[in-house]
């Protein structure tokens, strides 16, 4: 009996052995305090070898574009300028009757499209209107009758650029263009005048003289053609300026002035004026870029 009872005492020590937990302490693993330094650096801003992350970006795309060429470019454009058209005044009853050449205001909206920074097309609306103006001798001060179309056309437009431009990466460089309007008519400023004078030609004779005018629209579709010098710069990636300089040649004529010249209601003398919006004119436009395609340049 005493016997069994000593193997139960050692069975019974031995497990509680077994069951103890094991506490290890840390702290002499524990890693040494972090010692903070204070150290002085400069701004980033002020230094001129550093990049932010948004130049860092824009100099990444410049890169990248070097390595690209443009095939196909879609634009909008917005053009204004001055343009003269004068008339052609078939007689003028004795420095009586002029026609003077009016400079007026035009503008345009385009839609565009560039092929290899080399040809472009262009085509839109155009305000230009035709004009047509006479002025009656009157002293100092003459009397000046002015006349228009509706003002409005349809252009067309073709250009190529030329030069050492040529070799620009982009539009930037000096183009030939060429095209020509399509100028619905039918409505605009028009209207008659009846005028009287008197002139001295003796010592006791006094002439009455008499002035008519029949000024109409002509009721058909007319034209323009245009033949012109552009130069062109890019502004930034998706922003073009062009300047221009453009002769305009009338193919029909838009508006016609009838006159009609009598002295002391004898014979009648009659001339004619008419106006088909030859003259000059120059500006400039804006264009934005809003299609591009590109190629990969040959090593």
């Amino acid at each position: 009996m005493k016997h069994i009872f000593l193997l139960t005492f050692l069975i019974g020590v031995s497990l509680s052995g077994q069951a103890q937990e094991v506490i290890i302490d840390t702290n002499y693993y524990a890693p040494p305090p972090v010692v903070r330094r204070r150290v002085l650096t400069e701004d980033p801003d002020n230094n001129p070898n550093h990049q932010s992350n948004g130049s860092g970006q824009a100099s990444r795309k410049r890169k990248l574009l070097e390595k690209l060429n443009e095939v196909h470019t879609w634009y909008v454009s917005a053009e204004t300028g001055l343009r003269s058209d004068g008339s052609v005044l078939s007689n003028s009853f004795d420095r009586l009757v002029s026609n003077p050449a009016p400079t007026k205001a035009s503008w345009s909206a385009l839609l565009g499209y560039t092929y290899r920074n080399a040809w472009t097309i262009e085509a839109g609306y155009i305000r230009a209107p035709i004009h047509l103006n006479i002025s009656i001798a009157n002293g100092s001060n003459p009397l000046v009758f002015n006349y228009l179309n509706s003002g409005y056309g349809i252009p067309l437009r073709i250009k190529r650029r030329v030069g050492s431009g040529k070799r620009a990466a982009n539009g930037t460089g000096f183009w030939v263009t060429g095209g020509a309007w399509l100028i619905p008519n039918g409505s605009g400023q028009t209207g008659d005048f009846q005028l009287i004078g008197y002139n001295r030609s003796g010592r006791n004779r006094v002439d009455t003289i008499r002035l008519n005018n029949s000024t109409t629209i002509l009721k058909q579709v007319t034209g323009i053609a245009e033949l012109g010098v552009d130069y062109t710069t890019r502004l930034a990636s998706r922003v073009e300026m062009d300047f221009y300089v453009r002769k305009y040649w009338g193919l029909s004529n838009a508006l016609q002035s009838d006159l009609v010249y009598t002295v002391n209601n004898g014979s009648k003398t009659q001339a004619t004026v008419t106006a088909d919006g030859t003259g000059w004119g120059f500006g400039l436009s804006l264009r934005y870029l809003y299609g591009r395609q590109y190629e990969v340049k040959n090593p």
